[in-house]
């Protein structure tokens, strides 16, 4: 039975399964909280929005750490805002990552093992997608985030898998702060000559004003020139850039501009690009939320 559901006309809804995690662990907590916010977010609230971009600081926010809001007179503890993310943030980059995945990445065979490596994966975001896209093949999941707030929840719904605690999203399923040993960490899961794939996966990612793109281009340059033989994908998604202008447009584009010109050196297979159109089912009213863009770029090097 499909995880997601997808109309002809590129409508997304989750399964009863998936309800069932995100009403457990995603809309139950944010409830329960935030009750206030809730009861917006279930009216449809014009102002709601406002005041998740103003607490979240759009996406920006340290989810480590306590926040007050001037505005609502309100403290925002790190759980609360992992919550509100979660609630605001998660099915439009779970669909939208299903979205991709499906209509633009090659299917997984029976034999083949994938090292799925998630940089900035927040509450297990693209891994929930990228496991529905692959089905039960043999997957690694390596997840990076700089909030350990983030990573715990990251960790619980790994745990709650796709039926309940039956079985986890991942059973080879690693979770890390920052990517500085993740070249060693390879070594692990991949065996000289076994043609593991090696999926680097970006999702709103590079939207971060702090992301360090030197680092960033060292760590995979060394993991590139390691595993040489094996094929690999850098999966971008973010904002259509070409809609916006000045500062914003340099931010979100221009160090994915750079990472990919400190990439050329090596021998690229295929890349293909575009703005893709979709719609999907809120969480909390069940709204659908139409005509969701998002830009994505897909490089493979082999």
């Amino acid at each position: 039975m499909p995880y997601i559901y997808r109309s002809n006309d590129n409508h997304y809804t989750p399964s009863e399964n998936l309800k069932n995690l995100f009403e457990e662990l995603v809309i139950q907590p944010f409830e329960r909280n935030l009750p206030a916010l809730a009861e917006d977010v279930k009216n449809n609230r014009i102002y709601y929005w406002e005041d998740i971009a103003r607490i979240l600081r759009q996406g920006q926010s340290d989810f480590d750490e306590t926040s007050y809001d001037k505005t609502s007179n309100e403290y925002y503890f790190p759980k609360d805002k992992v919550a509100i993310y979660c609630v605001h943030h998660m099915p439009r980059h779970l669909f939208s990552s299903y979205h991709i995945f499906t209509n633009h990445l090659t299917p997984i065979s029976e034999k083949d093992k994938v090292v799925f490596i998630d940089f900035g994966c927040g509450p297990l975001t693209s891994g929930i997608a990228f496991r529905a896209f692959a089905g039960q093949r043999d997957i690694t999941y390596l997840g990076i985030d700089s909030s350990q707030t983030m990573l715990e929840k990251a960790a619980v719904i790994n745990r709650y898998g796709p039926n309940k605690y039956k079985d986890p999203f991942f059973d080879k399923f690693e979770l890390m702060r920052d990517n500085d040993s993740l070249a060693g960490l390879l070594d692990k899961y991949i065996e000289g000559g076994d043609r593991t794939e090696i999926l680097f996966n970006f999702c709103y990612f590079f939207s971060s004003p702090t992301l360090d793109i030197d680092h960033l281009s060292d760590v995979l340059i060394q993991i590139m020139k390691r595993y040489n033989q094996h094929k690999m994908c850098l999966i971008y998604q973010n904002p259509d850039h070409r809609s916006l202008a000045g500062d914003r447009r340099l931010r979100l584009y221009g160090k994915w501009e750079k990472l990919k010109t400190d990439l050329s050196m090596f021998s690229r297979q295929g890349a293909q690009s575009d703005v893709e159109t979709f719609s999907y089912c809120r969480l909390v009213n069940g709204l659908r939320h139409n005509n969701a863009k998002v830009y994505y770029e897909i490089l493979c090097y082999e």
